[in-house]
C-alpha cells in the first residue's frame, strides 16, 4: 500500500487560522513589557526563521520561540500556547476540499497520512478538533522525528508528498525520492521560500501543481503512475 504525506498548516489548514493564537500571547506579553505586540511578533519570527534557515525541527516550538522573546523585554510569565490555542480551537476551520480529498484518497486505496513540521503538542489537538483524525492512518511531526521535514527518516515509507511550501513540501521530499505535489502558486511561491530560507527550491520543480485540494486525488493518480 502505498502511502501519501500531507501537510497540515497551509495545506489543509489556512495559515491565517493560528493568527488569534499568536496575537493573544504577543499582546499579553508586550503588555507585561510595555512594548507594542507587533514588537513581541517580530522577535518571534526573527527566531523562527533563523532556525528554520538552519533546518532546526525546534524552529517550530512556539511556547520557547515566545519565552525566548519574551525573555529579550524583561518578561518572565509567558501565556501557555495550547491553552490559548484551546481556546481559539472552534473558530479553526479547514481548506475547502480536504476532507473530500482525505477521503477519496483512502478509498482509492491510499495509506494517508499527515506530515507537518509543527510540533505534536499543538497539532494534535487541532487534527483532533477538526475530526481529521477520523480520515488519516497516522501523524508525523517534526518533534517525533528530531528533525523538520528535511531528513530522510521523516519521509521513509511514502511515495507522494503534498503540501504548500516549497522548501518543505517540494525540495527535500523530491531529494529523498518521493513525488511532490504543490499546493499554491508555484512561480510566485517557489522564488519567495528560496531567497527566505536560501535554499534553492526552484530548481526542483514539483511533479504536479494544484490550486484546490478537489485536485489532489487526481493528480495523486498522475504522479503514481510516473512511478
Amino acid at each position: 500500500m502505498a502511502t501519501i504525506l500531507i501537510d497540515l498548516d497551509g495545506t489543509l489548514l489556512p495559515l491565517k487560522a493560528w493568527n488569534p493564537v499568536f496575537a493573544e500571547i504577543s499582546a499579553a506579553i508586550a503588555e507585561r513589557a510595555g512594548a507594542a505586540p507587533e514588537e513581541v511578533w517580530m522577535r518571534v519570527r526573527e527566531k523562527n526563521l533563523a532556525l528554520m534557515r538552519r533546518l532546526d525541527w525546534r524552529a517550530f516550538d512556539w511556547q520557547q520561540l515566545f519565552t525566548s522573546a519574551a525573555a529579550e523585554l524583561g518578561v518572565r510569565e509567558v501565556p501557555d500556547v495550547v491553552e490559548v490555542l484551546h481556546r481559539h480551537l472552534p473558530s479553526f476551520r479547514l481548506n475547502d476540499g480536504a476532507i473530500e480529498a482525505l477521503a477519496e484518497l483512502r478509498e482509492m486505496g491510499f495509506r494517508v497520512e499527515i506530515a507537518t513540521n509543527g510540533h505534536a503538542s499543538y497539532q494534535l489537538p487541532v487534527i483532533r478538533q477538526l475530526g481529521l483524525d477520523r480520515l488519516v492512518d497516522g501523524v508525523r511531526t517534526s518533534d517525533a522525528y528530531k528533525c523538520a521535514k528535511t531528513c530522510p527518516e521523516f519521509f521513509h515509507n511514502a511515495q507522494v508528498m503534498i503540501g504548500d511550501n516549497p522548501v518543505f513540501d517540494v525540495y527535500f521530499p523530491k531529494r529523498y525520492g518521493l513525488r511532490a505535489i504543490f499546493f499554491g502558486d508555484w512561480s510566485k511561491e517557489a522564488p519567495e521560500y528560496s531567497r527566505r530560507l536560501s535554499i534553492p527550491a526552484e530548481s526542483t520543480p514539483p511533479d504536479e501543481v494544484i490550486r484546490t485540494l478537489k485536485e489532489a486525488p487526481e493528480a495523486v493518480k498522475r504522479v503514481m503512475g510516473k512511478t
